[in-house]
């Protein structure tokens, strides 16, 4: 069995867990088979099926559910620790809780299901870890990284700080701007010392990433190329 899935990176162990949680045979059935399946082809991510609520592993955060079983999640202690339940569902329920509930409709196809999840999941995660995606690259600024499945560049400091203040600019940057925001002027600081750094992130980012033209040097000063991200 092969299913086209997006790939996703993901930091925290409870947040690499997805619990499917059913009790409507048919569903339970189908998500018997598809467990191992998915499990083999989605490293990043570990689909197990829960039946005891008392479960002794880290309680994830994401949980699968249907009509029968959502009850048993929203009534007891654990939804504290629950952030978002999908609820494959053929009539929507109104329900009293604060867990954010994303219903998806009966009859539903897997492969498109599956991805869903996937998808809603890596934008949960990308706000958390302020992580941006472009396209064909991630950047996590807490870390100082630019990856995707097969690079990771991690930046030094400075060069991070850099990266992020022309990532969020609109247009080019002054050295004078630069000065002020990544040094907040120090007297200490010329511009022969932003030159250095910048002259450093440029290399990283073209023989790393292999992109040229990423970072350009105008007359109004430094543009980063996102669209070549």
């Amino acid at each position: 069995m092969h299913i086209q899935y997006n790939i996703i990176y993901m930091s925290q162990k409870c947040e690499k867990i997805i619990c499917i949680k059913l009790q409507n045979s048919v569903l339970k059935k189908i998500f018997n088979e598809l467990v191992e399946a998915l499990n083999a082809e989605i490293k990043d991510i570990e689909f197990i099926l829960f039946e005891l609520l008392d479960s002794k592993r880290g309680l994830p955060n994401y949980f699968i559910s249907d009509d029968e079983s959502i009850t048993q999640l929203i009534d007891t202690d654990i939804s504290l620790k629950i952030r978002k339940i999908f609820l494959i569902s053929s009539s929507p329920t109104n329900f009293r809780t604060n867990i954010e509930i994303i219903y998806y409709d009966l009859p539903i196809k897997f492969t498109e299901f599956i991805n869903y999840i996937i998808n809603d999941l890596r934008q949960d995660l990308n706000k958390q870890n302020k992580i941006l995606s472009f396209n064909t690259l991630s950047y996590d600024e807490s870390s100082r990284r630019i990856f995707n499945d097969k690079i990771s560049l991690i930046l030094t400091e400075k060069e991070n700080e850099i990266f992020y203040f022309l990532l969020e600019s609109e247009s080019s940057v002054s050295k004078k701007v630069l000065l002020k925001n990544i040094w907040k002027y120090n007297e200490g600081i010329d511009t022969h010392t932003l030159e250095t750094h910048i002259y450093s992130l440029r290399k990283k980012l073209e023989k790393k990433l292999e992109i040229k033209n990423i970072l350009e040097h105008k007359e109004s000063g430094y543009f980063l190329n996102k669209d070549l991200l």
